[in-house]
């Protein structure tokens, strides 16, 4: 074949490789464009932590993408973190957009970074950052005037800065700025949502007529750019407006629209607020039953939206659970000083003074009986609760007493042989295992994780221990992240001693140690088997009842729940297997 033939065929094939290329990338973002509508969607319905999830995955499949298209995904990702109160989660992915947006030098990306980094120090309290990087943003926004959407969304945020500083006019002439310049396509720049923050402004001044104005306009708005989040906050500030006003049945009305628009699966500080209000209507009318009622629902979703942050000890339980009951105890104050109100209006109004006498008795020793019916309810369960998890942390303790002291006693048998290298090595390992131990005892659960390396350290020392003979083999199933699954600490730990120490006792090489975590119909399984003398012998049956019934009660289980069997192979005992569920929690890996 000539030469010139062979260069025509060489361009051909390059240009099938090069087409069939295109056509798999287009072919992949046109994928991912799918996803980011599905992300959209997820914000539009007030669900903004699973946006901020799902968005994680779709900047996941961007690993190979325009560097401005990934900025653009981190940024939608902190947003979407802001307004489900995940400020950490926030910040660190707008700081990954704001590096990038400075490699290649592009103020508008830049000054938008700024501006939602402003908002997180103002969520956080410290308004002196706050300020200075609204500034800085609002400064390079004004070097660049053609791009007025990202500057009216900066000026709508920093708004709210002037807001929550209680400096409403300057915060109506930055959104009156915003509402001239926005295209109203985000979720910050809506037209909706700017008019909902102006009524709230013109409401503080003492300016009803104005705020009602601007509430029922951005309602209007709200049909060509929908968002739940935006929706809820229109009609509580329009309930809370009709409430200042004793206009109680439009206040009820816009409440209760509220409340009936929370989000599924996703906790929302509108619907937490909306139920305060709701049990302010409720005080103002005397009906004391209805206030406990919603103040009760506000104060379990407020629970419910700082439950991100964990309690780790039985004091910090009791302390958010007593902070409760004070709470409670300050709105039967409250209760008390408006019926004794209500009382001498009565007594202006009325000559009867045995009708108003008896009136009032009936109202207070309601509102008493009401009070303590719910008071000493609430107070059973919290003990209830504090009684579990005080017994929890008694049962791990009951078992890392027993372990140290054998870890121990080999360190001493091995110094007393004058093995001092192998003491050495036992210690050093001894020493990180009881490190880990300590760190964890507090904790009512840790990751798989940890567990699994954990016990990987104690079946080492283990192996020390029995001269190297048996092996071990620790596994987590396919599909298990044992990253983000966590269980109790020590759970499975007398069962895998009882394995080594008594399974393996007569076997003085060629022992095996499996240790296997699975799930089964939505279920964590824990499995360990050993190939030793199975469950025969008085002293391993005994060993295997204390393992039972220690794990029994920490799990709150019948012992039934766990399974011991011999494993049996044509009628001889080839080893003994422990099984049993584990509760675990699943929690998301940071971004």
């Amino acid at each position: 074949m000539s030469l010139p033939c062979i260069k025509k065929w060489s361009l051909l094939l390059s240009c099938v490789f090069c087409c069939a290329g295109s056509m798999l990338y287009a072919q992949d973002f046109k994928e991912i464009d799918s996803l980011q509508r599905a992300v959209d969607s997820f914000s539009r319905l007030g669900q903004n932590r699973k946006a901020a999830f799902e968005q994680n995955y779709v900047d996941a499949r961007l690993m190979n993408a325009k560097s401005e298209i990934r900025v653009n995904s981190y940024y939608r990702v902190a947003q979407a973190y802001i307004r489900s109160r995940e400020y950490d989660d926030a910040f660190y992915n707008i700081m990954m957009a704001l590096e990038s947006w400075q490699k290649t030098e592009n103020p508008i990306g830049i000054a938008q970074c700024y501006s939602v980094m402003a908002q997180v120090y103002l969520y956080k309290k410290d308004y002196k950052k706050a300020a200075l990087y609204h500034r800085k943003a609002l400064s390079l926004f004004r070097e660049n005037p053609h791009k007025k959407g990202p500057a009216a969304t900066a000026k709508v945020i920093y708004a709210d800065f002037f807001t929550e500083r209680g400096n409403y006019t300057e915060a109506l002439k930055q959104l009156a700025d915003a509402l001239d310049e926005t295209p109203g396509t985000g979720f910050y720049n809506a037209r909706a949502y700017i008019k909902d923050k102006a009524g709230l402004c013109h409401a503080s001044l003492g300016r009803p007529r104005a705020a009602e104005k601007y509430y029922l306009e951005a309602l209007k708005d709200l049909n060509k750019n929908p968002y739940v989040d935006t929706e809820m906050s229109i009609q509580r500030h329009l309930g809370e407006l009709y409430l200042s006003l004793k206009n109680y049945g439009q206040a009820q009305s816009w409440l209760e629209k509220c409340i009936n628009l929370r989000p599924d699966h996703e906790d929302s500080e509108e619907y937490m607020l909306a139920n305060k209000s709701m049990a302010r209507l409720y005080l103002a009318q005397g009906n004391y039953e209805q206030a406990y009622n919603y103040e009760l629902e506000a104060v379990i979703a407020d629970r419910e939206l700082e439950d991100a942050v964990t309690l780790t000890s039985t004091d910090a339980v009791s302390t958010k659970y007593d902070a409760e009951q004070l709470m409670l105890q300050n709105k039967l104050l409250e209760t008390e000083a408006e019926t004794k109100k209500i009382a001498a209006e009565q007594a202006d109004s009325r000559k009867n003074a045995f009708l108003f006498f008896f009136i009032f008795a009936i109202i207070v020793l309601a509102t008493v009986l009401i009070f303590l019916y719910f008071y000493f309810r609430q107070k059973r369960a919290i003990t209830v609760n504090r009684n579990n998890e005080l017994k929890q942390k008694l049962l791990l303790t009951q078992m890392n007493p027993h372990f140290i002291f054998n870890s121990v006693d080999t360190i001493q048998s091995l110094i007393y042989e004058d093995k001092n290298d192998e003491a050495v090595g036992y210690l050093s390992k001894f020493s990180e295992l009881t490190l880990q131990i300590l760190e964890n005892s507090s904790l009512m659960y840790i990751s798989l994780k940890e567990e699994i390396n954990m016990t990987a350290n104690y079946l080492v020392i283990e192996q020390l221990l029995y001269n190297n003979n048996f092996e071990f083999e620790i596994k987590a199933d396919e599909g298990i992240d044992t990253e983000t699954l966590y269980i109790p600490p020590m759970l499975t730990q007398p069962f895998i001693e009882n394995a080594v120490k008594h399974g393996l006792s007569e076997k003085k090489e060629g022992g095996m140690i499996y240790i296997r975590f699975y799930k089964n119909l939505r279920k964590l399984y824990f499995e360990v088997s050993d190939n030793g003398k199975g469950l025969t012998g008085e002293t391993r049956k005994g060993h295997r009842s204390m393992a039972t019934k220690i794990t029994s009660e920490r799990l709150n289980a019948v012992p039934g729940d766990i399974e011991v069997a011999t494993i049996m192979e044509n009628g001889v005992a080839r080893g003994a297997v422990s099984r049993f569920a584990i509760p675990y929690k699943i929690k998301n890996k940071p971004a």
